[in-house]
């Protein structure tokens, strides 16, 4: 919303400085994001939030500044012309998508101009003038935030009816786009066909022009929810459809059309009908406060006078009952619902700067299994283990969730905010995906992210963890090289699941984004709590990356651990080993893990997978399989004749269950 100082000061009794004024505006939620002195004004442009539609008109923000400074808000009045013009016009009108639907025939007498000071205040909002009817109707929707629309009515018929099509209507705006809109687009029509696509654009078939002699003018309520998403999904946002979409004032379409009417009588001079109206009973919103309710919340004690008086200098109509007050919420504020909006209102009027501070009392308390408090353990695990975090929007591309095999859980949004943003992603993985490509593109040899976030299906919604991990294998650093692999992932995954508490289990699976032979699903007990693996071949060849390996876990389904007590760390070194078996490849490395751990004695403190060969140099039945061995005692320095006996142990008890020869 942009304006000259000098419009807004015609709505308030009393004046302020320009400095004043821009800071009172901020300070009010009405974001001041640019000023420039003109000669003797200033021009202001606001930065409007969606729930303030109110204020995209001057004498909603003139009701602001008035309220903060305790000044009167002028308005001025309008009477009714003198209607002499006779009509047999009817309208009818659908009112689950229009409250309130106002029309006046207009016989223009002469030819009129644009005043100066209309043609100011359209500069001022970067509204371009297209002729003196149209910039009238412009005018008057800035003043009061009612959007007006003038039809000739030379070119339109007897009957008006405000409705939603019955079937695919094509059609051709006042900008000269042409559509094809379907029943979900409520429209203005004749008896023969469209006229205005309602609350966003007129049709050529009815623009008024300079030759227009006799006008039909419209000023009506759409409901938010028959206009929203409409214009964009046409490609355009209107100034009729951004205020519709947040709501204009349902009690101001009379004022308006006699603001214009007046307008056109002393610009053109004219007959003018009886006004057309039809509308529903608006039950206004109610809300009950109690003193003591507003006093908690903003952590101060305010007067009751002042709280009354400040209510009712925002338009409210203020009832006292016993402890409560009654509150009748003004009908320009569709956002005022809850009693909270009326804590937000009071402490907006007052000054937040205004409210003393306080010191929080903090309670102590025992950690509770919250899902914020499992989000950051989760987060603080993986950043330690040299991953990065990522966020990404809710929102993916439908053909890339059908790649991957996920289409058949996604949520299609209606109103999209781009092409490739038209779904709700079923899982973390595509945009995960995403940023690896987008990196590896632009030269990253090393990548390590994850990402916490909802996921959404059409059954239900859920806290997801996921991650993917790559390395060049042809590049190394200090570090030295490793490699970018399955064994590699799971490493990570088991230290996430030891802080947790929980020995999960891997058992093979298949996922339609993941390698078939290199994945498996992780349970915990018998339930599955999510997958890791390799990105199956044929979406890495299609999307030209390298092999990554990913993991997707439901937060949800895991518990945060006890607190574990303080233990003294081991004084004494241990000792590893690493052991190679050759083995039926049908054997899942976990399996063999578990039968290692039983026969390794009381000291061994952990076995894990270091690599997996099948191929060259073995039997087509047989995979080898490399595992990594650490004993550790408490009490005293191990020796290697005990480590040699727990291996013996091991060898020959991994021989009588799998078969498994040791390599050499």
């Amino acid at each position: 919303m942009q304006f000259y100082k000098s419009d807004l000061l015609q709505y308030i009794s009393g004046s302020i400085s320009d400095t004043d004024l821009l800071e009172q505006l901020t300070e009010l939620g009405l974001e001041v994001d640019q000023s420039k002195k003109e000669k003797n004004d200033l021009l202001i442009k606001l930065d409007l939030t969606p729930n303030r539609g109110d204020c995209f008109s001057l004498i909603g923000i003139a009701r602001d500044v008035c309220a903060v400074n305790n000044l009167k808000l002028k308005l001025p009045k309008f009477k009714k012309q003198h209607q002499s013009l006779d009509s047999k016009k009817t309208v009818s009108v659908d009112k689950s998508a229009c409250s309130s639907y106002l029309g006046q025939i207009i016989k223009l007498k002469n030819k009129g101009k644009t005043p100066q000071y209309i043609k100011k205040t359209l500069k001022a909002s970067d509204i371009g003038q297209v002729n003196p009817i149209v910039d009238i109707t412009n005018y008057v929707m800035l003043h009061t935030g009612q959007p007006l629309h003038a039809f000739d009515n030379k070119k339109i018929g007897k009957k008006i009816y405000v409705k939603f099509p019955s079937k695919k209507t094509k059609l051709k705006l006042l900008d000269g786009s042409s559509h094809e809109i379907t029943k979900d687009y409520l429209t203005i029509s004749d008896e023969k066909e469209v006229i205005a696509l309602a609350g966003i654009m007129g049709c050529a078939n009815s623009e008024v022009d300079e030759t227009t002699q006799e006008i039909f003018l419209e000023s009506a309520c759409f409901e938010p929810a028959s206009i929203r998403g409409n214009a964009r999904k046409l490609g355009f946002q209107s100034e009729a459809s951004l205020r519709f979409e947040r709501g204009v004032d349902k009690e101001i379409q009379e004022y308006a059309i006699n603001f214009a009417a007046q307008l056109y009588a002393e610009i053109f001079g004219g007959d003018f009908s009886k006004i057309f109206k039809q509308s529903k009973n608006q039950k206004a919103k109610k809300i009950s406060i109690s003193k003591e309710f507003i006093d908690s919340r903003l952590g101060t004690e305010i007067p009751t006078a002042m709280v009354i008086k400040l209510l009712k200098a925002l338009e409210f109509r203020v009832e006292s009952k016993r402890n409560l007050m009654e509150l009748t919420c003004p009908s320009h504020r569709y956002d005022i619902e809850i009693k909270e909006d009326i804590i937000e209102e009071i402490a907006r009027i007052i000054g937040y700067d205004n409210l003393p501070n306080k010191r929080l009392k903090l309670l102590a308390s025992s950690p509770e299994d919250t899902s914020i408090e499992k989000e950051k353990l989760s987060k603080d695990i993986f950043v330690n283990a040299g991953f990065n975090e990522v966020i990404n929007y809710a929102f993916v591309d439908s053909s890339f969730v059908q790649m991957l095999g996920l289409n058949n859980y996604s949520i299609e949004l209606a109103n999209p905010m781009s092409s490739n943003q038209d779904v709700m992603r079923p899982s973390l993985i595509p945009g995960l995906i995403s940023n690896f490509e987008y990196n590896f593109n632009r030269g990253a040899q090393k990548f390590r992210i994850f990402e916490v976030g909802n996921v959404f299906t059409r059954e239900k919604s859920w806290k997801s963890l996921a991650g993917l991990l790559f390395f060049d294998k042809s590049s190394s650093d200090w570090s030295g090289s490793f490699q970018s692999s399955f064994f590699d992932l799971r490493k990570s995954l088991d230290m996430f699941f030891s802080r947790l508490n929980i020995e999960p289990v891997y058992k093979k699976t298949s996922k339609n984004h993941l390698h078939p032979g290199v994945s498996a699903e992780i349970k915990m007990k018998t339930k599955s709590i999510g997958n890791i693996g390799v990105l199956h071949p044929a979406i890495q060849k299609k999307l030209k990356l390298p092999e990554i390996v990913l993991f997707e876990i439901n937060l949800d389904s895991l518990k945060l651990p006890k607190i574990n007590k303080i233990t003294q760390p081991p004084k004494f070194p241990g000792s590893e080993r690493d052991l190679s078996f050759l083995v039926s490849k049908e054997i899942p490395a976990n399996d063999f893990i578990k039968e290692l751990k039983k026969a390794g004695g009381t000291n061994l403190r952990s076995v894990s997978v270091i690599d997996i060969y099948h191929g060259k140099g073995i039997d087509e039945s047989l995979k080898s399989m490399t595992f990594r061995l650490f004993w550790q005692a408490t009490g005293s320095t191990l020796e290697d004749k005990e480590v040699d006996q727990s291996v013996e142990n091991q060898i020959n008890h991994v021989a009588k269950i799998f078969k498994a020869k040791l390599r050499s």
